[in-house]
């Protein structure tokens, strides 16, 4: 296994840079279109993360693309086998580790007052040409603390500018963050809130993770580091932040106050639609010297969202089936809507268990579910499609629940009807009990194992096709 602790943002982009895998920009760039397209075309080459230099307006240099792609992503945990990555994932965070409380950190060198804010100065892109406007909040991490229980929250929800120190929330009702908001807003109180940008890739990670109400994102990053992960209390509330941030906006989110935000091309790649969201007031900025500020064009895969939060929120739902339901394998899932659930077949209803297991159990609202059998690579989408092709029947496998709690971003709903959805299960493994009641047995596969693997022994190093082993 990698380094996964790392100490900064800075390590992690030296170590890309290493690797050739950080492209410098180092021309003056329009935030209204230049990102935009510079993003764009290296999400969809899966190229190099990006380091803007100069931003035209903006006084901070910007990363985009961080965790773009899977190999940057498994990099970032140290995970050499993407294979073995839920199987780490649960066995890393088995226990996990408080953080550290330093009385000094990086990311307090320098402060600016509130007189002195001007968000425009700090990121001020425009990320898609039909944006509300620009959007220093695709990947700014918001940090809040539940007023019963004193247990924090990282998350990240998208953040427009209104203002010189305000900013949208858009956090929905379904997250823990606005929870923690709707018992301040019950109280009638101002909700104290840390903003981060510019962190360390663990903590990019845990922030997009779906995980339980009950757990601290900070313990699970130091669990997923091997070390506790340094904090500092933030200077003007009572909330912790991890301690080399670039970046730290300290405030407030108030009670009642709603403001038209966006819309912003979101991670669904369509364009999500403007709301009224609570407002964030920032008081106090907070940050390292020479800051590098952090941010995400949202579109569909690839792009950060659709690695990031698809993988860390998978590896949480696989470490909870693996524990709720017998004779569960592995699970692959897409960011919001798709989760593939691998078996071994044990008795009659076992795939409409899983399905109901990943629906009831699990954070990340997923609406469609396939079950396939072990002989189905999950990691080949080819060999899921062959399951579905050969081993469905519609009137048999095919289950739709109705009115589920469902993702709001969901451009399948209406916007009278978001928040809910349908949920779809289709049970692709062979159905031998049916074989086995008429006493005939299920066909069996053309694989050949023992053949190819007397081939692979015998001639894998000199069976070549341009270039490279044909097994």
């Amino acid at each position: 296994m990698g380094k996964a602790n790392w100490y900064d943002m800075r390590e992690f982009l030296s170590f890309l840079d290493s690797k050739n895998d950080l492209f410098h920009v180092p021309e003056q760039v329009d935030p209204g279109w230049e990102v935009n397209g510079i993003t764009r075309l290296g999400l969809q080459k899966h190229g190099p993360a990006i380091f803007f230099d100069r931003i035209r307006g903006a006084d901070l240099p910007l990363v985009a693309n961080l965790l773009a792609t899977e190999r940057r992503f498994f990099w970032a945990l140290g995970i050499d086998d993407p294979r073995c990555f839920n199987k780490e994932w649960s066995k890393r965070t088995e226990q996990v580790v408080a953080p550290q409380l330093v009385d000094s950190a990086p990311c307090q060198e320098h402060v600016v007052k509130e007189a002195d804010i001007d968000l425009d100065r700090i990121c001020n892109v425009k990320w898609h040409q039909h944006d509300g406007g620009s959007f220093p909040g695709t990947l700014s991490a918001s940090v809040t603390r539940d007023p019963e229980t004193g247990l924090q929250n990282v998350g990240i929800y998208r953040m427009a500018t209104l203002g010189k120190n305000l900013l949208g929330w858009g956090a929905p009702e379904y997250t823990h963050g606005r929870q923690h908001y709707m018992k301040y807003e019950k109280m009638g109180k101002p909700m104290p809130m840390a903003v981060i940008t510019g962190y360390d890739p663990i903590v990019f990670v845990v922030a997009c993770t779906r995980t339980a109400p009950d757990v601290d994102e900070f313990h699970l990053a130091g669990a997923l580091r091997g070390e506790a992960l340094q904090m500092v209390r933030c200077q003007t509330i009572d909330i912790e932040i991890p301690a080399t941030s670039e970046v730290v906006f300290e405030g407030f989110v108030r009670p009642g106050l709603r403001k038209l935000e966006g819309g912003l091309g979101e991670y669904t790649g369509y364009y999500g639609e403007a709301r009224q969201n609570p407002v964030f007031e920032i008081t106090r900025i907070t940050h390292r010297t020479k800051p590098i500020y952090l941010g995400a064009r949202e579109q569909w895969y690839p792009s950060d969202s659709s690695v990031v939060v698809a993988k860390a929120s998978q590896a949480e739902a696989y470490k909870t089936l693996r524990q709720l339901v017998p004779g569960f394998c592995d699970l692959r899932c897409d960011v919001a809507y798709e989760a593939i659930a691998q078996i071994e077949k044990l008795y009659k209803g076992h795939p409409q268990q899983v399905m109901n297991a990943i629906w009831g159990a699990t954070y990340s609202k997923y609406k469609h579910v396939i079950v396939v059998d072990q002989d189905i690579d999950i990691w080949d989408y080819n060999s899921v499609h062959w399951a579905l092709s050969t081993r469905v029947r519609a009137d048999r496998d095919i289950y739709i629940v109705p009115q589920q709690s469902g993702q709001w971003l969901d451009p399948a709903v209406s916007l009278r009807e978001r928040g809910w959805q349908a949920g779809l299960g289709i049970d692709a493994t062979m159905p031998r009990e049916e074989y086995e009641f008429w006493g005939e047995q299920a066909p069996r596969t053309v694989d050949d194992p023992e053949i190819v693997s007397m081939t692979t022994a015998k001639w894998g190093d000199k069976l070549k096709w341009n270039g490279k082993p044909a097994v």
